[in-house]
């Protein structure tokens, strides 16, 4: 009988994807969010306001999805929404004070995550594992199977729990 560490690459990697996974569930539980409206708030920090529709886009999810999303994380005053200055009919989404102390929290929950994950592992392997994965999703995104896709695309072909979780 074969060893679990002797499977192939791909099956390590799914069931590492699925451990950091629970792991980041169970973190998020302790704010309140599950992980995909912690994804809403990271972008919303990185991008500033955004518009419901281009935060679906960049998400991966319907627009539909983040209107229950956003209500969510509004009702629990993480968000505020205010109109476009140019075009009142868009509504932006920004983060409230208290979604960019809750920012802070979710970061000290992934340093955690990290630390427990590299654990016995040196910082220049971890730059080195970091250039691979993120050289095998470009390699992933270039191929003939992902042209002409986004995530938002990828992530409904794959039937993805996450965009389910709000």
């Amino acid at each position: 009988m074969k060893k679990l560490d002797d499977a192939s690459v791909f099956i390590i990697m799914h069931q590492l994807l699925h451990l950091s996974k629970y792991q980041a569930m169970k973190g998020m539980e302790d704010v309140g969010l599950k992980p995909s409206q912690a994804g809403v708030l990271f972008v919303l920090n990185c991008e500033g306001k955004l518009s419901q529709r281009e935060l679906a886009e960049k998400i991966g999810i319907t627009p539909p999805s983040m209107t229950v999303a956003l209500r969510k994380l509004e009702d629990q005053g993480y968000i505020v929404k205010e109109p476009d200055k140019e075009d009142q009919r868009i509504i932006r989404i920004l983060l409230s004070d208290k979604g960019k102390e809750c920012i802070e929290e979710l970061k000290g929950i992934m340093e955690s995550m990290e630390e427990l994950l590299f654990q016995g592992i040196s910082p220049e392997e971890k730059m080195f594992f970091r250039r691979l994965i993120l050289e095998m999703r470009k390699n992933l995104l270039k191929s003939k199977d992902f042209k002409d896709m986004d995530m938002r695309t990828i992530i409904e072909k794959t039937g993805s729990p996450m965009k389910h979780n709000f």
